[in-house]
């Protein structure tokens, strides 16, 4: 049997589906994976058991524990500990899809982050920071086999549209490093920053044509900052600037909170987002983004349930995940 043909009969089993309705179906490809640490901080871990479970080559690196030590790699690891990293990617057989860093996940200086007491003038101490935190990143991504650096666009104002200007001035000075430093920043529309809503992630893409800039879209995010990601956001949005997806699904309560839940079992619209990503033909990488704790408050068995979820819509829109 073919490696493709394997892992789509292995896919759909561990999905509850017939291979040969998987095997037979129109199919696009993707590279799919998880974001390490929402299912278990022991990269080891996920490397040996939980991407194997399902066949699947790729991983999102963020925080990774080292005996007792949780490091977040992209800014705060040794080199040992990034050698030790890769060994362990080379040993599994997987890549890395984007270093995941929390530069720019800060005040604006001179701004305060909607419901926060943040020091200002700590902030700016930590601002002066950035810069040196990406070229780090930048070795580090090198060093783990990509180009891919997940940034921010810094923590949310009350009214973000006030401070967009500036935003997009700083990301200048991102681009200019990942230019010499020969990396693509990967935006996050993460929905306690700036950049949010499918209409400020548009009007920041237009406002930045370098295509060294690209997008993580993050559909939940989206949802739990009040949009509805899909289609109305997406259908907002240049497609063609999107290089990576997060995908947790979510409901709203009562008291108008998000409330994260397995794929599939939330109200955002994955069926229709993974047939949208099937028409245009997508192929680049997306990871499980958990955020879901089950019953047993379990993060390695509600990644389970949400990859199992994310399996049975690929098999409903005729995709198959590498």
């Amino acid at each position: 049997m073919h490696r493709r043909q394997f892992i789509a009969s292995t896919l759909a089993g561990a999905a509850g589906l017939c291979p040969a309705v998987w095997a037979s179906a129109a199919a696009f490809t993707f590279h799919l994976g998880v974001i390490s640490d929402e299912a278990d901080a022991r990269l080891e871990h996920v490397l040996r058991d939980f991407l194997p479970h399902y066949h699947l080559r790729w991983v999102e690196l963020r925080g990774v524990r080292f005996g007792r030590r949780n490091v977040y790699l992209s800014t705060h690891g040794t080199a040992a500990e990034v050698r030790q990293v890769k060994q362990q990617l080379d040993r599994a057989g997987m890549r890395l899809s984007v270093l995941d860093t929390g530069i720019y996940k800060i005040p604006l200086p001179g701004t305060r982050a909607h419901a926060s007491r943040a020091d200002l003038n700590q902030v700016r101490a930590r601002y002066r920071n950035q810069m040196e935190y990406l070229k780090h990143a930048a070795g580090v991504a090198h060093a783990l086999g990509t180009k891919k650096v997940r940034i921010f666009t810094f923590l949310r104002v009350a009214h973000p549209a006030t401070v967009f200007d500036r935003v997009v001035e700083e990301m200048h000075k991102a681009l200019a490093v990942a230019a010499q430093e020969d990396i693509e920043l990967v935006i996050e529309n993460e929905f306690d920053t700036n950049i949010a809503t499918g209409a400020e992630t548009a009007r920041f893409f237009r406002a930045i044509p370098d295509r060294r800039l690209c997008h993580n879209w993050d559909p939940g995010n989206c949802f739990a900052i009040g949009d509805e990601p899909y289609p109305q956001a997406w259908n907002q949005l240049d497609h063609s600037r999107i290089c990576h997806i997060h995908l947790k699904d979510a409901v709203r309560l009562p008291n108008g909170r998000t409330r994260w839940m397995p794929v599939g079992k939330g109200s955002i619209d994955f069926r229709g987002q993974f047939r949208a990503l099937k028409a245009m033909r997508y192929t680049d990488t997306m990871s499980l983004e958990t955020h879901y704790r089950n019953a047993r408050h379990d993060p390695w068995t509600s990644s389970m349930e949400s990859m199992d979820g994310i399996l049975r819509l690929i098999h409903r829109t005729g995709a198959r995940a590498d």
